[in-house]
């Protein structure tokens, strides 16, 4: 396999963002909770602006963009102390190189100067999406009954966390 290169996106990577998003949506879409129908309408301008309000690493191999990986910082006056990682997706062929691996390390990485931990959300019967966050450190804390809905049916989602900081606030 040639080298892969792992690099944030910004605004002006919303093409290659908008073509791995698109694809993940469309080879993948029961693990993930938009679909490529409500997706592939909207205008770049709409993924641009996603690449400023999250942070998202693309990952390439040959100058072409195969895998994405991406965290949202939460808001609230007392959840900005986590993000939430969304979008994993590695392009089918290049799966079991180590690319998701080194997308979810990037994502660390960079969570780690801004949060004090993560949260995801991964469909159940995910069986080497689970192997791969449990090995990077995420814990299972839950489990959302029928947390996805699609024209098929109902998914649940398992709920995981990986505290970033040492420093954990105990219950009262």
């Amino acid at each position: 396999m040639s080298h892969v290169e792992i690099r944030r996106l910004g605004p002006t990577e919303a093409d290659d963002y908008r073509a791995i998003r698109l694809a993940a949506l469309r080879g993948d879409a029961e693990v993930f909770g938009s679909t490529y129908e409500a997706e592939s309408p909207r205008p770049l301008d709409h993924f641009a602006q996603r690449l400023t309000t999250s942070v998202v690493f693309g990952a390439y191999a040959d100058g072409r963009i195969i895998g994405m990986a991406g965290y949202k910082r939460q808001e609230g006056a007392r959840d900005a102390h986590k993000a939430f990682v969304w979008g994993t997706y590695v392009q089918p062929q290049r799966r079991r190189g180590g690319v998701a691996a080194a997308l979810i390390e990037a994502v660390l990485q960079s969570a780690a100067q801004q949060v004090e931990q993560l949260t995801l959300a991964v469909v159940s019967n995910n069986i080497a999406a689970l192997a791969l966050y449990r090995r990077l450190g995420f814990e299972i804390y839950g489990t959302e009954p029928r947390g996805l809905k699609s024209s098929t049916g109902y998914a649940d989602e398992v709920l995981m966390v990986r505290f970033l900081s040492a420093t954990r606030i105990a219950a009262k």
